[in-house]
């Protein structure tokens, strides 16, 4: 008896370290996994927060006049440039590749998702952004509002804004502050009001529809 007691004792030793050793393996497996995703969210130009981050409350006004708060971003992925009409670059650059991304996204399982361009420069009116983003895309979301207002939210998604000079950026027309620099990385806002992830630049459409996939299946 004494024998098939310590037989006994011997196989439940040996299962719980079979699982003990099955458990490692899994773990070593998501480590390397997550370690490899992450290294190509990198390589994708995303930044990807371990936890998102809530956003303020904002008081934005979009290309039709309207109030923009932020239960206008809740319940749908956002992603959030901020930019000039009068900028000869840069932004025209992001926002073609983003009008491509949004344009050539798959029509089978999308997450909602809405392009959203903030106007840092106080001289562009509601029409004026509206009239420049339909170069683009008629869906895209203008924003601007009192420069406070759009400083709080710059901040928020740590977009740097002010006046100096920026290598090929002008002076904006009708602009007091004369030379208008931005930060020009992507904020990617979950539907949950939530800063979830940066994409820096240079941004293209590829490497954005890469990126995002990857940060929503993470989610």
């Amino acid at each position: 008896m004494a024998a098939i007691r310590l037989t006994k004792t011997v196989w439940i030793a040996f299962a719980l370290a079979n699982v003990l050793l099955l458990s490692l393996i899994v773990l070593l497996l998501q480590f390397r996994a997550e370690r490899a995703e992450q290294s190509r969210l990198s390589e994708l130009g995303a930044a990807l927060y371990p936890e998102p981050i809530p956003l303020a409350e904002i008081e934005l006004t979009d290309q039709h006049g309207q109030p923009f708060r932020l239960d206008r971003m809740r319940g749908a992925w956002s992603l959030v440039f901020f930019g000039f009409s009068n900028c000869p670059d840069m932004c025209p650059m992001t926002l073609a590749q983003l009008e491509r991304y949004y344009r050539d996204r798959p029509q089978s399982a999308r997450p909602p998702l809405q392009v959203l361009f903030v106007s840092v420069d106080p001289a562009d009116t509601p029409e004026i952004i509206g009239e420049y983003l339909q170069g683009f895309h008629s869906e895209f979301i203008g924003l601007g509002g009192n420069p406070d207002a759009v400083s709080n939210f710059a901040s928020q998604l740590f977009v740097n804004t002010g006046a100096g000079e920026m290598p090929g950026h002008g002076p904006p027309a009708g602009s007091p502050e004369g030379f208008i620099s931005h930060s020009v990385h992507i904020g990617v806002v979950n539907p949950a009001g939530e800063l979830a992830a940066l994409l820096r630049p240079p941004h293209r459409a590829a490497a954005i529809s890469q990126a995002l996939a990857l940060i929503v299946q993470r989610a």
